[in-house]
C-alpha cells in the first residue's frame, strides 16, 4: 500500500500569506527531483464553493504538499538527516511563505474506483481536501463505518476523477517540523472549481451530509478545503501499486 506523505503551512498570527509563482515553480522542480517518489501534488487554495462549509473555505492553509511514495522506506529516506526534504525546512526555499507554520503527516494511501479518472496527461486539477482531526470513541468503528458508506456516495457525484483515504502511519523523520495528528484525511478530485461547484450542487451533497450525521461518536474538526492541483510525475511512477 502506498505512503502519502502531507506537509503543510498554515498561516500564524492573522497573516495570509500566499505562495507565490517564482516559489511555486521552484516547488514544483524541487518535487520532480525527489528520488524514489512516486507522484506528488502541490496544492494552493482556490475559490470553490460547498453548501455545508461556505465560510470555511476562506481559511484554506496557504500550502499543501502531498508526496506519494511506494513504501514507508523510500520516504524515511527522504526525511532522514541531510535527505532531500530537509531542503523544504531552508529559509530561502519558499520566502512568500515567510511566517507561516510548517507540520507534516504521513499516512496510508486507500483509493476507490470512479467512473471516468481524471486525463493522466492533466498537469492541473482542483482537489477537495477534508481532515478530521479525532479522536474518535472507537477509532476502528468510525474508520470502518467511513470507508464502508462514504466511497460508494463520493463516487455518485457528477464530474469525480478521483477518490482516496487516508489514515495515520508512523514515520521516522528528522525534519524540523511538528507532526500533525489527524485521524483522517480524504481527497476527491475534479477537473476544475466549476465541476465541483457543479458537483457540490447535486443530491449528492445531501445523501453525503445525511451520511456525516450517522458517523460514529468522534471529535475535533473535520476540516474541508479546496486546492488547486499542479502534479508530478516521479521515478517510480510506472511501477506504482
Amino acid at each position: 500500500m502506498a505512503i502519502s506523505w502531507f506537509c503543510q503551512w498554515d498561516a500564524k498570527d492573522g497573516a495570509k500569506p500566499e505562495l507565490d509563482e517564482h516559489d511555486h515553480q521552484g516547488l514544483v522542480a524541487l518535487i520532480r527531483g525527489c528520488p524514489r517518489l512516486v507522484e506528488g501534488h502541490v496544492m494552493t487554495p482556490v475559490h470553490a464553493h460547498d453548501p455545508h462549509y461556505a465560510a470555511e473555505l476562506h481559511t484554506s492553509p496557504a500550502l499543501v504538499l502531498q508526496l506519494e511514495f511506494a513504501e514507508i522506506a523510500d520516504l524515511e529516506h527522504a526525511l532522514k538527516p541531510h535527505g532531500y526534504l530537509q531542503a523544504l525546512a531552508h529559509e530561502d526555499v519558499l520566502p512568500s511563505l515567510a511566517g507561516a507554520v510548517a507540520s507534516h503527516h504521513a499516512m496510508l494511501t486507500r483509493r476507490y474506483p470512479v467512473a471516468k479518472p481524471a486525463d493522466e496527461s492533466a498537469a492541473e486539477l482542483l482537489s477537495y481536501m477534508v481532515e478530521y482531526e479525532g479522536p474518535a470513541k472507537d477509532e476502528n468503528a468510525w474508520h470502518l463505518f467511513y470507508v464502508t458508506g462514504h466511497p460508494p456516495l463520493l463516487a455518485k457525484f457528477p464530474g469525480i476523477r478521483k477518490i482516496e483515504i487516508y489514515t495515520p502511519a508512523t514515520v521516522i523523520s528528522a525534519l524540523p517540523f511538528a507532526v500533525r495528528r489527524s485521524m483522517q484525511r480524504n481527497k476527491t478530485v475534479w477537473d476544475n472549481a466549476d465541476a465541483m461547484n457543479a458537483a457540490m450542487a447535486s443530491p449528492v451533497r445531501a445523501a453525503l451530509r445525511k451520511d456525516f450525521h450517522r458517523f460514529p461518536q468522534f471529535e475535533g474538526a473535520a476540516a474541508h478545503y479546496p486546492f488547486r492541483t499542479v502534479s508530478v510525475r516521479g521515478e517510480r511512477y510506472r511501477a506504482r501499486d
